[in-house]
């Protein structure tokens, strides 16, 4: 609803910018402005200036400006009736509305939130009560400390309690109904306490408000986890769980992940080297991706390295590319098999999560991959149906600039493959003559590990090999997360700039903290193993090796010494 515009200029007026910007940064008074560190980017030399006397801020390094409003929602990511509800509360003010809310609607939303809080507080205390120690033990075990505990004000949800406690504090049936914390029996039309013996994590909106909670069984009950039900305070499809810790996440300049459940966002912002939120169990929608690019503009959606995950990354390609905007994208990164953020955590750490971040795809390389690998490349109707569907998808694209952008390279890379396709006497862009080749999910034996890592030692040392056998290289796949990510990054960096030299791809790769990676296909084992020295073959001589391994991978063929101690 429209508020009135002499409100707004009130609101300005009463409420001092610099008092607003002041909690967010130290300003120091300099005659009628104040200075700081703008906090939209790094810096070490104040440029950001705040003019109350005008009204608005001013970054001379990075270029920002607004107003009160604007500061609201750039920093803590309301939209503007939001910045304006929170103006006014500062103010002490009521929002005049241009028509009128129901009454009763909004009597019923406060007294919702008000409940959800006090049941927040009824359930964070359960935790230290004897019976629900078990709660505590299974968070504990999770490797979730004091302070994850507080901030995300996670608790224990006991057999019964709530409703007489809530009773207690003047709260009605039909006003605790209408919160979804309790629920009216089918059998007796006695009311019961919804969650029971379950861990609780409570949902907020985008202002630290409790808005309903996600509960987790402890024992055998079914589902095992369950959400509070649609209300006057919620909606599923709206909401971002863990939105405000993220947003503290993002002003330390923290990487955005978006996993699949509150254990993994609480883990990831736990671990210090990015923030996290996760969609309600369902898969993204295009609130929650609107949501999301207010946080922003390049989120890393992360799935499981199985193939449920793969099916959940074609669908979030499919749910993104409609919205996309310019300047506002996502990057999809693959975990391993059978992990989830968690658990790559507790067994790599915070460097194994980042390792997985560093290696996103793009949405326009994720697009083409994950339509390649469901067609044979060698065959020119697969190839032609391929081409088709990636083009389809393309012409999702509501923008029509990003629309444009995304086809020149989808054409691009078209053309590439035809001209790999007339220029592969051999076969090798397509697959050799032992059939095409398909990308392996399983791990492969050792063997065939090291003829993996034995292709990426030849392209880093010849990278222009990359464009004519760029296919042949984006459909195997070693099963190894580390080297897929390596030759990802090596492929990704020829194709932007051709002219790319050895040295300047390693130098590339070692800036994005791969040089681990290099020191594995450049070290002593794999010279032992390989009976050539990529570096010092000439361009024919490792165009042959390189299309002799691709057909060989997955084979058991002799190209590596079958000595006793080196595994076929």
């Amino acid at each position: 609803m429209a508020v009135p515009p002499e409100f707004i200029e009130d609101l300005r007026q009463r409420v001092p910018l610099s008092d607003i910007v002041g909690k967010r940064v130290k300003l120091t008074r300099k005659g009628r402005r104040f200075s700081g560190l703008c906090p939209f980017h790094s810096e070490k030399t104040p440029s950001f200036s705040v003019v109350d006397d005008q009204g608005f801020y001013h970054c001379f390094g990075c270029g920002a400006h607004g107003d009160a409003i604007s500061f609201l929602r750039e920093t803590d990511g309301l939209d503007f009736m939001e910045a304006v509800e929170r103006l006014a509360g500062m103010a002490g003010l009521a929002v005049p509305r241009s028509a009128p809310e129901d009454p009763q609607r909004t009597r019923q939303r406060k007294a919702a939130l008000d409940i959800l809080e006090e049941t927040a507080k009824f359930f964070q205390s359960g935790l230290q009560r004897g019976d629900g120690q078990a709660a505590a033990r299974y968070l504990q075990a999770r490797g979730l400390g004091p302070e994850a505990l507080a901030t995300y004000r996670l608790g224990y949800a006991p057999r019964g309690g709530l409703l007489a406690a809530l009773s207690a504090r003047g709260f009605t049936d039909d006003e605790m109904l209408a919160a979804g914390v309790v629920r009216r029996s089918e059998r007796d039309g006695e009311l019961f306490d919804y969650f029971r013996d379950r861990v609780m994590f409570p949902i907020e909106d985008r202002q630290g408000r409790v808005i309903a909670f996600g509960a987790r069984a402890l024992g055998d009950a079914q589902p095992k986890y369950l959400n509070s039900g649609e209300g006057p305070t919620f909606s599923k499809k709206t909401v971002l769980y863990g939105w405000v810790q993220a947003r503290e996440g993002l002003r330390r300049k923290l990487p955005l992940l978006v996993a699949e459940g509150y254990m993994d966002v609480i883990a990831i912002q736990q671990s210090g080297v990015a923030t996290a939120v996760a969609p309600l169990g369902t898969a993204l929608t295009e609130e929650q991706i609107a949501h999301l690019w207010k946080l922003h503009d390049e989120p890393v959606l992360c799935f499981d390295g199985d193939a449920a995950g793969q099916r959940a990354q074609k669908r979030a390609l499919e749910r993104l590319l409609p919205l996309l905007q310019p300047g506002k994208s996502a990057r999809l990164a693959m975990l391993p098999a059978g992990q989830d953020p968690d658990d790559l955590l507790r067994s790599e750490g915070g460097d194994g999560l980042l390792k997985v971040v560093s290696m996103a795809s793009s949405l326009i390389d994720s697009l083409w991959t994950s339509f390649a690998v469901e067609h044979d490349l060698r065959q020119p109707e697969q190839r032609a149906e391929f081409w088709q569907a990636v083009r389809g998808q393309v012409r999702q694209i509501g923008h029509n600039q990003v629309r444009s952008a995304f086809a020149d390279e989808v054409e691009a890379r078209i053309a590439a493959m035809r001209s790999a396709g007339r220029g592969q006497a051999r076969g090798g862009a397509f697959g050799g003559p032992g059939g095409p080749l398909r990308p392996r999910v399983r791990r492969p034996a050792a063997g065939v590990i090291h003829r993996h890592r034995a292709v990426c030692a030849l392209i880093l040392a010849h990278p222009e090999l990359v464009p004519e056998m760029y296919e042949s290289l984006l459909q195997i796949d070693s099963g190894d997360v580390g080297l897929e990510g390596l030759k990802k990054a090596a492929i990704d960096a020829v194709i932007r700039d051709p002219d790319l030299d050895a040295g300047g791809l390693k130098h590339h790769l070692k800036r994005l903290n791969l040089t681990d990676a290099i020191d594995v296909l450049e070290g002593d084992e794999m010279r032992a193993r390989m009976p050539f020295n990529p570096a010092k073959l000439n361009g024919e001589e490792a165009g042959r090796q390189l299309e002799e391994l691709l057909r060989l991978v997955g084979g058991s063929s002799g190209l590596f010494s079958t000595s006793a101690n080196v595994p076929r």
